[in-house]
């Protein structure tokens, strides 16, 4: 009691992150080209890519390691070595499940706008929502009686749909 889920997204999440190592070069499509400038003698200019664009082999190994440093900041630390994605927060008791952009945060619901405050001056993120689709699954709040009389807080993950998609694009191949 007292507690609630919200979930969010992070905006451009790989985009985010500085790339690093190596320089890397990419070639600029036309539309890409600066608008100001006249760049009508090259034939395939190229620019040195300095965020983590998705496609690049390393993308998410920059993200994921960025997102870890700024979840540190924002005062969470990782529950445990065996699930990386997973971090607690002691002072507002939030608990902050990661999966690539996805954001999921749970705790005492008077400390959940802060803490999406807080991290929000490091992640870019759209605004929270509640429980809904998470992963592919559509998760539901809902209250329930059980046969003892007493009332119980109940997610439920519904895969129905992700599932029904499945079979369909089989049932295309196949």
């Amino acid at each position: 009691e007292g507690h609630d889920v919200q979930i969010a997204d992070a905006v451009q999440a790989y985009l985010q992150a500085d790339i690093q190592g190596d320089a890397c070069w990419v070639s600029l499509p036309r539309e890409a080209w600066p608008r100001n400038a006249d760049w009508s003698s090259f034939r395939r200019p190229v620019v040195r890519l300095k965020k983590a664009l998705y496609g690049h082999p390393d993308a998410g190994t920059y993200w994921e390691k960025h997102c870890d440093e700024q979840v540190r900041k924002a005062g969470f630390e990782p529950l445990h070595e065996a699930w990386p994605s997973v971090y607690y927060n002691k002072a507002s008791q939030m608990m902050l499940v990661v999966y690539v952009d996805d954001f999921k945060l749970a705790g005492p619901r008077a400390e959940l706008k802060g803490t999406w405050e807080s991290l929000k001056k490091y992640v870019r993120m759209e605004p929270p929502t509640p429980l809904g689709l998470y992963l592919g699954c559509v998760q539901a709040c809902s209250q329930e009686t059980l046969a003892s009389g007493h009332e119980v807080r109940v997610i439920t993950y519904d895969m129905e749909k992700h599932l029904d998609q499945t079979v369909q694009k089989y049932l295309e191949i196949a």
